[in-house]
């Protein structure tokens, strides 16, 4: 996962007036901005999602099959915090860096998935190894509002808050060896043409479990 490619791909997809960069670094008279009224997106949190960490060390090959893959340390599934900031130097812009945010929600709202492949970002699921993106929009109370702007000391700006969430999809090309799920054992003595010297005739399988049952014969 290319995160900061991911980021810089989707600013440029939702709209040309957004640029990356640290709300809480700007300053009254700051003039590093291409434009004095723009939507400035800045990652205000990254964390792993702890819901989807609990997976099994050995991944099937197909999902549903009982054919496994070799053992892999479970993927970290990452949800990223994007704050999208209205910021205008001047006074008469304000309104239009409001609908320059709108912009914004608007393009979230007709996209709650996307999917990206390390270099394109998609509304349709491409073809080959890709990630899942879902997004959903953070609503804030004036109480939480506060808190979000304290934390990062600066001036409140009109804004909104969006969760990314990531989850891997793995696309494996070899195909694992399957397992065994029956086998057949016969013991001798002696001879093993001669019926009367067989000791003992079983099979081995697998109950719904997965655990190997014995069946005699």
């Amino acid at each position: 996962m290319n995160l900061k490619a991911l980021i810089e791909k989707l600013a440029e997809t939702i709209s040309d007036k957004i640029e990356i960069a640290n709300v809480a670094l700007l300053g009254d008279a700051d003039n590093g901005l291409q434009s004095n009224s723009a939507i400035i997106l800045s990652i205000v949190n990254l964390e792993e999602d702890k819901v989807l960490k609990n997976q099994t060390l050995y991944q099937p090959y197909v999902p549903g099959d009982n054919t496994i893959n070799k053992k892999k340390n479970p993927t970290q599934n990452l949800s990223l915090s994007l704050l999208f900031s209205s910021y205008n130097n001047s006074q008469e812009k304000y309104l239009d860096g409001i609908d320059k945010l709108e912009e914004v929600i608007r393009f979230f709202q007709n996209n709650l998935v996307l999917y990206w492949d390390g270099t394109n970002l998609s509304d349709t699921e491409p073809m080959g190894s890709f990630d899942k993106v879902l997004i959903d929009m953070i609503s804030l109370k004036l109480d939480q509002v506060n808190q979000l702007w304290s934390y990062l000391g600066a001036k409140y700006l009109p804004s909104v808050l969006y969760r990314l969430q990531f989850i891997p999809v793995q696309v494996e090309e070899n195909q694992a060896d399957g397992i065994v799920q029956k086998a057949k054992i016969q013991l001798w003595e002696n001879d093993k043409n001669d019926i009367a010297g067989e000791l003992e005739s079983a099979t081995f399988t697998k109950d719904n479990n997965n655990e190997t049952i014995k069946i005699n014969n």
